[in-house]
């Protein structure tokens, strides 16, 4: 995009929703945002130009695969969204997933109403790592608290059953989130091949 002062800014989005007509982006508004400055003033019917997509590993993730376990902060979330609707919508797709996401408050949440309808299926459980506690729906699992190696470890085991084979481990937030993720994924002993890190 090109801003009023002729300088360029682009940022890289993931689609929540594609068809062959349309696409959804979630874009969260920061007050500092560079790009969301301009974005906080477009309306219908205003022409963006768009690239990609470019993130060939979410086709990965919607390969059958017996547990995934998906960490998101924020707007991390975005990448997950449409595999997990998708297996979800899938009635032959048996893979149990797990999403712990991590936010500050219960504020912070993107997606409230997709997740509640998610938690109705008996292979979704959502963990959420924050302090949102009073107002999360009962649907969800709450730990009071940012993610930790000893929390992480204690998800990874109950949604593997003790086998690690079975599960692949995606990443998507902060740096230092994915940092934490892959070093807590890894010395848990998860194969590395089975790691995903998208850029947050």
């Amino acid at each position: 995009m090109v801003t009023d002062d002729g300088g360029v800014v682009s940022r890289p989005y993931t689609p929540t929703h594609v068809t062959t007509t349309r696409f959804e982006i979630p874009i969260k508004i920061y007050d500092d945002g560079r790009l969301t400055q301009h974005v906080r003033h477009w309306k219908v019917g205003d022409s963006i130009e768009w690239r990609g997509p470019y993130n060939e590993d979410v086709d990965l993730l919607n390969k059958k695969v017996p547990c995934l376990l998906l960490v998101a902060g924020g707007t991390g979330i975005a990448p997950f969204v449409r595999v997990i609707d998708e297996t979800l919508k899938d009635d032959e797709n048996e893979t149990r997933i797990r999403l712990l996401y991590c936010v500050r408050s219960g504020a912070d949440i993107l997606f409230e109403e997709q997740f509640s309808e998610w938690a109705r299926h008996w292979n979704f459980i959502i963990v959420i790592c924050g302090d949102g506690k009073d107002s999360l729906p009962y649907l969800f699992k709450c730990v009071n608290t940012r993610l930790t190696e000893e929390h992480f470890q204690e998800q990874l085991k109950t949604l593997s059953r003790g086998d690690l084979d079975n599960v692949l481990v995606s990443v998507c937030g902060r740096t230092t989130l994915e940092k934490d993720v892959v070093n807590f994924a890894e010395r848990a002993g998860v194969d590395p091949k089975k790691i995903l890190r998208f850029p947050g």
